[in-house]
């Protein structure tokens, strides 16, 4: 019996047909979590500016952006975030040059601004009265009302007040002294050991700078002798324009190079003793 080769196919013959909403509806993506992670790892970075371990974070979110991207280029159905991974690097990359290139030029301009007061300083320990010395303890703005003879009349004010006190606390200045009190002696500025932001400035910027001396002993026909003592001087200051107002806060002698610690340990002077010396 001939059958109808155009008659509709019976419903257990006929392919299933998808559903209109299924085609519609976009296959799921979960956003990237290291994409997520550089974002706010790029938003801590900017903390660098007040602390420079900070910089971690720069360092993490360029790695994470970097990885979250490779990831979704590999897995596109399955994951994204791409825009976020591009923001966390653009983050970190922004904060991290922007923290490193302020810190090396502020190094750069302390280091250059304490070498000059450095120098200016040394002809006042050598040729200066004491009075000119301790005129150069005060900051600047202290130092205008004053004079190397007042200066002198209250340090011996304060010696009867003080005690042995008062003389332990200028130990390295007064030894220094001693030293360069021979004709034939010199005190040679050898180079900046540390500089930086001084953190315990709570009214302004301010700066600090550890400078090391050299006391050489000078011959005029052999020049100077070999084997001379060294001292520190410890020099604080705050901006004034385009240059740095500095101060001498203490000075260590006999001193040993680089042995300073900030921290407030004691620092080695050659002879077993703290600072200032003996």
């Amino acid at each position: 019996m001939p059958t109808d080769q155009t008659a509709p196919l019976t419903a257990e013959a006929a392919p299933p047909s998808s559903s209109a909403i299924e085609n519609e509806l976009p296959t799921y993506r979960a956003i990237s979590n290291r994409a997520i992670f550089s974002v706010l790892c790029g938003a801590l970075a900017a903390f660098s500016f007040a602390e420079l371990w900070f910089l971690a974070f720069a360092v993490l979110a360029i790695v994470l952006g970097i990885s979250a991207q490779m990831a979704i280029r590999r897995h596109p159905d399955l994951l994204t975030g791409a825009r976020l991974a591009n923001a966390g690097i653009g983050l970190g990359l922004v904060f991290g040059l922007v923290v490193v290139t302020y810190t090396i030029v502020m190094s750069i301009i302390i280091s250059r601004e304490a070498e000059r007061f450095a120098v200016t300083y040394a002809k006042v320990l050598k040729e200066g009265s004491l009075g000119d010395a301790l005129l150069y303890r005060l900051p600047p703005e202290q130092r205008k009302d004053r004079t190397a003879a007042s200066m002198e009349q209250e340090w011996e004010k304060q010696k009867v007040r003080e005690h042995g006190l008062a003389q332990a606390k200028m130990s390295g200045l007064m030894d220094l002294r001693k030293a360069l009190t021979p004709k034939d002696t010199h005190l040679r500025f050898v180079g900046v050991e540390t500089q930086g932001v001084d953190a315990e400035r709570v009214d302004k910027v301010g700066y600090y700078a550890a400078v090391l001396y050299e006391v050489e002993h000078f011959d005029p026909k052999y020049g100077p002798h070999e084997g001379g003592q060294y001292a520190l001087a410890f020099f604080k200051g705050a901006p004034a324009g385009r240059h740095i107002d500095w101060f001498n806060e203490t000075i260590y002698y006999p001193y040993t190079p680089k042995s300073f610690q900030l921290s407030g340990k004691p620092i080695d002077d050659g002879h077993g003793h703290g600072p200032g010396g003996h």
